[in-house]
C-alpha cells in the first residue's frame, strides 16, 4: 500500500463509509474499478460506525459466555510499540505461546510480529521498518524448530510487500521483495508443503494487474504460477492465499471477476493449469468473496460470500472438486450476524469463522460463529466493542479451543487477541 492508502486503512479501518466517500474525487470514469480495488483490499468493516456506541454496550467483561461458549480477552493492544490492528491469524507453538502479525503500530507505526505467552504477557519479535518490509496482513508459519515464515503487504525494495524468515534467535532475513510483475498487496497465510516451498496469493499487481499466485521455492527461486487476467474473466483480485489437497493441487477464491465479476473459486494443478471451478452471481449462490478457503481429506471446498444469498447477508458454501456449490448456510444479519470474511475453519463436522456485522444489538460488530455441515448456525460470541470489533481473519484451533485477533475495538480501537473454548 501506499502512504495514502496506509492512513486511510488506519484511520477508518475498510470503512465503506469512506470508500463511498471517496467516489466523486474518482470521477465516474473507471471509479467502479476503483470502489472493487477498495472492497477488496479493506472489506466491508465499518469499525468506525461502531466505535460511538462501544461505551453504551452491554456486557464488556474480558470473560462471557455466550451459546455455551466462552469467550476471553488475552491481549488488547495499546496502539503503540506493541502493535494495532492485527489483520491476520494467529498459530500456536507445541507450548501454547501465540504467534501473531499487526498491520500497524511498532516504533516505526510499519507493524510488529509479535508472541503472546500463555498466561498473557507480550513479546516483540520484529518491529517493521518499512525497507524490510510493511503491514503484515497475514499469519507466521511456525517451524518445529522456532522459525517463523511470514509476508508484509506492502514494504520491500519495491514497496509490493516482502516474503520473510525471523529465525528463533531472532535474526530477520528478507527472503525476497515483490515486484510489480510478481504482483502486489501479499494476504492472508501462505502455505508451506512437505518440501519447503512457500505459496501464496498477491491481491494485486502481475501482468494482468488483478493479482497473482505465486511460489516461493526451497532453493530461494520465485515463480508466478499464474497472473490473473486484466479482464476478470479468471477471476480478479485473489484473497487470503491458497489451500491444498492431498495431490498438491491448490486452490483459492478471489473477490471478484469470473462470469459474472462476483467472484470465483479456483484450482491449480500439480503442472501448473488454471481452472476456474465455479463463478458467483451474486444471486442465491453469494458474491464478493474476501476469506480464505478450507478442505476435507476429499478434496471439498468451504468458504464464505460477503454478498448475496437468501438475505443478501452472505453465505456459507460447500464445492465439490467437480464444481458443484452446495449453500450451506444463508446468513439473515442481526443477532445471528452476517458479512462473514473470516478465513473458513473446518473443525470436525463443523465449520468455525468469524463475520464483521451483526450479533450485540448494541455493538452491530459481527462475531464468531459456527455452521453445521447439516446447515445450523450458533453464535459462539458477538463482539461488543470493549472485547473486539470489526474484521477478524479467522481462527485457529488448539486442543478444543478457537483463537483469533480483530482489528478494532479493545482499548482505542487498537484490537485484541482472544479466545473462544466450548469445553
Amino acid at each position: 500500500m501506499n502512504k495514502y492508502q496506509t492512513v486511510f486503512r488506519s484511520a477508518l479501518l475498510g470503512s465503506a463509509l469512506a470508500i463511498v466517500a471517496l467516489a466523486p474525487a474518482m470521477g465516474a470514469e473507471g471509479s467502479g474499478a476503483d470502489l472493487k480495488r477498495e472492497r477488496a483490499l479493506h472489506g466491508t468493516a465499518l469499525p468506525a460506525a461502531h466505535a460511538g456506541v462501544h461505551a453504551a454496550s452491554a456486557g464488556n467483561a474480558s470473560t462471557r459466555a455466550a451459546a455455551k461458549a466462552t469467550y476471553t480477552v488475552l491481549y488488547k493492544f495499546q496502539g503503540g510499540s506493541d502493535g494495532s490492528g492485527s489483520g491476520a491469524n494467529v498459530a500456536l507453538d507445541s507450548a501454547g505461546n501465540i504467534y501473531g502479525t499487526t498491520d500497524f503500530g511498532g516504533a516505526n507505526f510499519d507493524g510488529v510480529v509479535f508472541k503472546l505467552a500463555p498466561k498473557g504477557k507480550e513479546t516483540l519479535l520484529h518491529t517493521f521498518s518499512g525497507a524490510d518490509g510493511s503491514q503484515p496482513d497475514g499469519a507466521v508459519i511456525v517451524m518445529s524448530n522456532g522459525d517463523l515464515y511470514g509476508s508484509t503487504s506492502s514494504g520491500g525494495a519495491s514497496g509490493n510487500g516482502v516474503l520473510f524468515k525471523l529465525s528463533a534467535k531472532g535474526k530477520y532475513k528478507v527472503l525476497h521483495s515483490l515486484t510489480a510483475t510478481d504482483g502486489a498487496d501479499v494476504r492472508g497465510n501462505l502455505y508451506r508443503d512437505k518440501s519447503g516451498n512457500l505459496y501464496g496469493t498477491a491481491l494485486f499487481s502481475g501482468a494482468g494487474s488483478s493479482g497473482t499466485v505465486f511460489k516461493y521455492g526451497a532453493d530461494g527461486t520465485f515463480t508466478v504460477l499464474h497472473a490473473f487476467a486484466a479482464d476478470g474473466s479468471d477471476g480478479q483480485y485473489p484473497e487470503h492465499g491458497v489451500v491444498a489437497d492431498k495431490a498438491g493441487n491448490l486452490y483459492g477464491v478471489t473477490a471478484f471477476g469470473g462470469a459474472s465479476g462476483e467472484g470465483t473459486v479456483f484450482k491449480i494443478d500439480t503442472g501448473v493449469n488454471f481452472t476456474t471451478l465455479y463463478s458467483f452471481t451474486d444471486g442465491a449462490d453469494g458474491g464478493f468473496l474476501y476469506g480464505g478457503l478450507a478442505i476435507d481429506k476429499d478434496g471439498n471446498l468451504y468458504g464464505s460470500t460477503v454478498d448475496g444469498g437468501a438475505s443478501n447477508a452472505g453465505t456459507v458454501f460447500e464445492l465439490s472438486p467437480a464444481g458443484t456449490l452446495t449453500t450451506l448456510y444463508n446468513f439473515v444479519g442481526g443477532s445471528n450476524v452476517g458479512g462473514p470474511e473470516g478465513d473458513m475453519r473446518l473443525n470436525g463436522k463443523k465449520l468455525d469463522s468469524t463475520a464483521i456485522n451483526g450479533g450485540d444489538p448494541s455493538c452491530q460488530c459481527g462475531g464468531v460463529y459456527e455452521v453445521s455441515l447439516t446447515g445450523k448456525e450458533k453464535v459462539l460470541h458477538a463482539y461488543v466493542g470493549s472485547d473486539g470489533s470489526g474484521y477478524s481473519a479467522g481462527l485457529t484451533s488448539a486442543l478444543g479451543i478457537l483463537y483469533g485477533t480483530t482489528q478494532a475495538g479493545g482499548v482505542n480501537e487498537n484490537g485484541v487477541v482472544y479466545s473462544v473454548s466450548t469445553k
